[in-house]
């Protein structure tokens, strides 16, 4: 049997990791509103992000003038070309270096920056922590060779398993090591006491909450530990309607996708919390290569804003002040 065998000193049973982000079906027509960015001097150009989520759909903003789409591995389907039957990691993606509708206006923040996206979610928004693992430890690999400067984890595990958590730390530990920044949103759980579970709990990692009452999970504010670290928007976040139906190989021969409609469609969570933010440390990435985990922690202190009737065991350090970040 497996459990004796001199290199297995322990067996567990796989748990079920889940998306942080949900979307709204109905559809809006694509609105004609103002752009905005917040330096047209920063744009995430020649910084690269792991993301691992359901896929990325090859959408224009994506793939012209330049594809920035460097690496795409499907640990799902095993389908080669990029694509997204759940619309998740595609939203995120938006987020992060496309553009999204938000209070009118239109933001466009690391329009430059480049994808390397790893699918280990289905259509349903599940995964698993073996799979996970695995997607970590390959972004490690190739992290040197694709020049990553971001991870970020846009999921959460609804359990308290000592043995996963310890796994996930290692692996966390272990790019961080590597100057690379990892990103975990804080999860929907509600605003209970210590809500906060899973993913969020661990070190070297930037956990981001949503300004939210209600569903944003509550941690730990205090001189030695402050989870999550900041906060940012949660709601009202309209972005691209894709295709989830398609799927870019037939017969081994690939398939050009669909044009997209002129709708959006609606998300919300703690992800969108997070890849908004995601965008933000791409700009600081640019400006200042070097950067690590410990300089983030150390800035968002000195540039951060407390929303006043927000607890601060739901908001930490508040709201990220980007002129103050990036000055």
């Amino acid at each position: 049997m497996l459990i004796n065998s001199p290199e297995v000193k322990y067996i567990s049973f796989d748990s079920e990791v889940f998306l942080c982000g949900n979307k709204l079906y109905s559809e809006i027509e694509k609105p004609n509103y103002k752009t905005m960015t917040y330096n047209t001097n920063l744009t995430g150009k020649n910084i690269r992000i792991g993301i691992i989520d359901s896929g990325i759909y090859p959408l224009n903003i994506f793939i012209k003038p330049k594809n920035r789409i460097v690496l795409f591995k499907d640990f799902i389907n095993n389908i080669s070309y990029p694509y997204d039957d759940n619309g998740h990691g595609t939203a995120m993606c938006n987020i992060i270096g496309g553009n999204f509708i938000y209070k009118n206006t239109v933001l466009k923040n690391s329009s430059e920056c480049d994808f390397c996206v790893i699918k280990t979610f289905d259509k349903y928004n599940k995964s698993y922590c073996s799979l996970i693992f695995k997607a970590i430890d390959l972004i490690y690999e190739i992290s040197a060779k694709f020049n990553i400067q971001i991870l970020y984890l846009p999921f959460e595990l609804h359990e308290f398993n000592k043995f996963i958590l310890d796994i996930f730390q290692i692996l966390i530990d272990k790019i961080s090591k590597s100057n690379i920044i990892v990103l975990v949103p804080s999860g929907n759980n509600s605003t209970n006491y210590c809500s906060l579970k899973g993913l969020s709990l661990l070190d070297n990692c930037l956990v981001v909450g949503g300004i939210n009452f209600k569903d944003s999970s509550k941690g730990i504010y205090s001189n030695k530990f402050i989870k999550p670290n900041i906060v940012s928007i949660y709601e009202n976040i309209y972005l691209q309607n894709i295709n989830t139906k398609y799927v870019p190989e037939k017969n081994n021969q690939y398939i050009y996708p669909t044009k997209p409609n002129n709708s959006l469609i609606e998300y919300f969570g703690t992800s969108c919390s997070c890849a908004y933010v995601c965008a933000l440390i791409t700009l600081l990435k640019q400006k200042n290569i070097s950067v690590n985990i410990n300089d983030v922690m150390s800035l968002l202190k000195i540039s951060c804003n407390k929303t006043n009737n927000l607890d601060d065991s739901i908001q930490g350090l508040g709201t990220i002040n980007l002129t103050q970040l990036l000055e």
